[in-house]
């Protein structure tokens, strides 16, 4: 027997390799092949040397898998780098061998050691012959150089297993999160399934959904998406339990299934909620504060689905109806089928619409307080359906902007209009009203936002001081930096800017300083109310003396009554807008209030 060489650490490495006791293969077999060729000799081996065995792998002129480890030559070369017995009946360690004394009568052995990936000695690469032989320096030379191709072989085949899986670990598993891909999760519910067709059990699927991925990619990029992601999973994985499954079911969505007795209450609401605002918090990246924005949608097994695919798609569903939901928590229904149906509907005939540029434009004006001067107009995009007929902005806007593509398209379509109909005032009349356009405030995030609409007014021909470009708190408040980039650049080339809708989002005075606005626009929610509530009295002339020290112009919205108008105008209010000054109405109808009927 051979001297041990480190054995635990020896066979850790040979039995990680998936070597023994596998079929022959002719990438091995041909080597042993070749060998016995160039040294002419019966027998050529390719041995796995374990604790108590030789193994054969490959073999030429043998006819046995295996020996018992008493009768190996090549556990004595481990130590070695080449054994080399000219004639084993001379050799002490040898000459009693069961293998010399009998079949296959071995005189000559030369093994050069192969090594594994960390260099731990397998076994050998040998040849032998029933009569003594002498090798050269030479021929040792070769013996080993045969030995290194094969160890290239072997640590190739252990390279390339691990790759595989990791390959089929990419493939089962999130790279962001590390928890199980959507095959896998679908698989791991499945597994499950037996349960629920018994009765025994109730599983429900919620789907979460990180509504605000875009906006996020537009500010950090998708380094700091994924580690929104991987902060959501980690938070998810601590607020689950018992038998609760985490999945991913998407790049920005989440799948929770949980598990319970049929006859167990139903908690599944409260469960959700208490998610929802441990989702809920801030998320910290590189410095900047990211608010995350997420939808939940609910299905149960077996009251909502009868297999996997349905319970995880009507999820889904429920999810997309969510954003409807104040609490962004929505459960399957007929009722939510219906309207995501609808809503897949809506989304493919707006988009034919917008992309043949088909929405009509109407216009509102934008009157002086004081002299009662129509001095702007606000456009507003209104679509009619071919088979549907009319459909409220209320439900188109969203959809669109819920898009990158619609919404930009509807962006384009709405300022495209609006430069048309200023062109043709300009053409035809000295003094023309500006046009307030509603512009999403994700498109400010957007690197070719700016260049888009000057080229659209450069095509046009008319000045960006006859532009405003009105946004709404909330959709500016995300990123307030990339936000001011952009509104700077645009203001330098003549444009203006409105926020719309102030006083209904997180207003902050911070970010009344921070954005390079022109025009502050009161919430119509104040100013119906200005002359019945006395704390919206006293909040609009808040908001009328902050736009005052901020030297912003102000528009009060929704005016409907002269008591309003009168209030507002003795508050000190420039600008309003409302039914009371008019409708939104077709351009003609506004060509003709500011200039006549000729």
């Amino acid at each position: 027997m051979s001297q041990r060489v480190e054995e635990s650490e020896r066979l850790h490495e040979l039995r990680g390799l998936d070597l023994l006791d596998t079929p022959f293969e002719d990438r091995f077999d041909q080597y042993t092949r070749l060998v016995a060729s160039v040294f002419n000799v019966p027998t050529a081996l390719i041995t796995l040397v374990e604790r108590d065995r030789q193994w054969f792998k490959s073999l030429v002129g043998f006819d046995r898998r295996e020996t018992p480890i008493e009768e190996s030559f090549c556990a004595y070369a481990l130590p070695l780098d080449l054994l080399y017995v000219p004639d084993a009946t001379a050799d002490r360690r040898f000459h009693d061998n069961a293998l010399v004394l009998g079949e296959p009568y071995i005189r000559f052995y030369a093994g050069a050691v192969l090594r594994g990936p960390t260099g731990q000695p397998l076994g050998t690469l040998c040849v032998i012959d029933s009569r003594p032989r002498e090798l050269s320096d030479v021929e040792k030379w070769r013996l080993m150089m045969f030995a290194r191709i094969v160890e290239s072989e072997i640590n190739l085949h252990r390279q390339f297993d691990h790759w595989s899986l990791g390959l089929q670990h990419r493939a089962m598993y999130d790279a962001v999160t590390a928890l199980p891909g959507r095959a896998l999760f679908e698989e791991l519910i499945a597994n499950s399934w037996n349960q629920i067709e018994s009765g025994g059990r109730t599983m429900t699927m919620v789907h979460l959904h990180l509504s605000n991925f875009e906006i996020l990619h537009s500010l950090v990029g998708r380094a700091g998406c994924d580690h929104v992601i991987s902060t959501i999973a980690q938070r998810l994985s601590h607020d689950v339990y018992g038998d609760d499954r985490i999945g991913m079911l998407g790049s920005k969505r989440i799948g929770v299934v949980m598990t319970a007795a049929a006859d167990a209450a139903d908690d599944t609401l409260e469960r959700v909620n208490t998610l929802m605002r441990s989702l809920a918090a801030p998320i910290e990246y590189n410095g900047v504060r990211l608010t995350v924005d997420i939808k939940a949608g609910i299905s149960r097994a077996p009251d909502d689905a009868h297999d996997v695919e349905t319970l995880i798609a009507h999820a889904r569903m429920a999810a997309a109806e969510a954003q409807h939901s104040p609490d962004g928590v929505r459960r399957y229904s007929s009722d939510v089928q219906r309207a995501v149906a609808r809503s897949h509907e809506r989304h493919y005939r707006l988009a034919e619409a917008l992309r043949a540029d088909a929405l009509d434009q109407v216009y509102q004006p934008i009157v002086e307080c004081g002299s009662g001067r129509i001095i702007g107009v606000e456009a507003l995009a209104r679509w009619t359906d071919g088979e549907h007929g009319q459909v409220s902005p209320d439900e188109f806007i969203p959809i669109a902007e819920a898009d990158p593509e619609l919404r930009r398209l509807l962006t384009v379509c709405t300022l495209n209009s609006a430069c048309r109909q200023l062109a043709e005032w300009r053409e035809a009349h000295e003094v023309v009203p500006y046009v307030a356009v509603n512009i999403a405030g994700e498109e400010l995030y957007c690197e070719d936002f700016a260049d888009m609409v000057a080229g659209l007014i450069a095509q046009h021909g008319v000045p960006a001081s006859h532009l405003v470009l009105e946004i709404t708190e909330q959709s500016v408040i995300t990123d307030v930096g990339t936000a001011a980039e952009t509104m700077l650049e645009m203001r330098v080339q003549g444009f203006r800017f409105a926020i719309d809708d102030f006083g209904t989002g997180y207003s902050s005075l911070r970010y009344l300083q921070q954005l390079p606005l022109d025009i502050l626009k009161i919430d119509r929610s104040f100013t119906q109310l200005i002359t019945q509530d006395t704390t919206s009295h006293e909040l609009t002339s808040g908001i009328l003396q902050i736009a005052r020290t901020l030297d912003l112009a102000v528009i009060a919205e929704g005016v409907e009554t002269e008591a309003q108008y009168a209030v507002l105008k003795q508050l000190g209010a420039g600008h309003i807008q409302g039914f009371l000054l008019g409708r939104p109405q077709p351009a003609q109808a506004i060509t003709e209030q500011l200039y006549g009927s000729d």
